[in-house]
């Protein structure tokens, strides 16, 4: 039976990969800002260049600070 990882750990890295995944995100959500700039006017109030601004004001960089805070757990959860 393989031995599982601490909580402390998986906390760590499940936080670190949040971090990576909403990295990703704000640079695709810069991509689609690039876009919707690009699109004609008439097309930006097309569906598409609706769901384009839908992203591109998704507060993408406060929900990845969130997640920079948590990747430590503060002092008193597994090894201190």
């Amino acid at each position: 039976m393989a031995k599982q990882l601490s909580r402390p750990k998986r906390w760590e890295d499940a936080a670190s990969r949040a971090v990576q995944a909403l990295e990703e995100l704000v640079d695709l959500q810069y991509e689609y800002q690039d876009w919707y700039d690009s699109m004609p006017d008439g097309l930006q109030a097309s569906p598409t260049g609706e769901m384009l601004s839908e992203i591109t004001y998704l507060d993408l960089d406060s929900a990845k600070g969130i997640a920079d805070e948590v990747i430590e757990l503060p002092c008193g959860f597994g090894r201190d």
